[in-house]
């Protein structure tokens, strides 16, 4: 009996964890600039600190010094996931260099995003947009389909707004030249 209340004790302990930690929501993860957080998945807040939307430019200019690559994406979109891999292995080869990985959820569920983002192992900076700011930034960057990239340079300055994918040795190369 005894050894049965301690399982459900350390059991119950378990899920109190598990839910403290889903409760935290992804705008409490962040809170610090997101350039210094050392962890490999970070979670962007959408809101200022008065709970206004951010704009795209404001978050990008958390990543000054940096070069930025942005990837629009869905847990539902089948050439987003395809390029998954390929994403992997570019951060691999930049690693050591001054590179942002920003990828922003388009029409999915902050529930499946987050789910997605587990599941495919996605590294690096993650925001998922309220619905205003998506339409700003499908507005802005005329997206019409995804998945979208977008290449930013150390300044903020959006030098590819339809910037090539993962996969492609040009995408490398862009973001070398944006190094230098």
């Amino acid at each position: 009996m005894r050894k049965n209340l301690i399982k459900i004790v350390a059991l119950a302990l378990v899920a109190v964890c598990f839910a403290l930690v889903s409760m935290s929501s992804y705008s409490e993860i962040s809170k610090s600039n997101p350039i210094e957080s050392s962890a490999k998945i970070v979670y962007i807040n959408p809101k200022r600190a008065d709970g206004t939307d951010k704009s795209f430019s404001e978050v990008i200019s958390e990543f000054k010094g940096k070069v930025v690559y942005v990837d629009f994406w869905a847990t539902w979109c089948g050439p987003c996931r395809a390029q998954f891999p390929h994403s992997k292995k570019l951060h691999e080869k930049l690693k050591d260099q001054p590179v942002a990985f920003l990828y922003i959820v388009v029409k999915d569920s902050e529930e499946r995003w987050k789910e997605g983002i587990e599941n495919f192992e996605l590294e690096g900076y993650h925001w998922y947009p309220t619905e205003s700011q998506e339409q700003i930034m499908r507005n802005q960057f005329q997206i019409e389909g995804i998945p979208r990239y977008l290449l930013i340079d150390k300044n903020g300055k959006i030098v590819n707004p339809d910037a090539s994918r993962p996969g492609s040795s040009k995408t490398y190369e862009d973001i070398m030249k944006l190094l230098q």
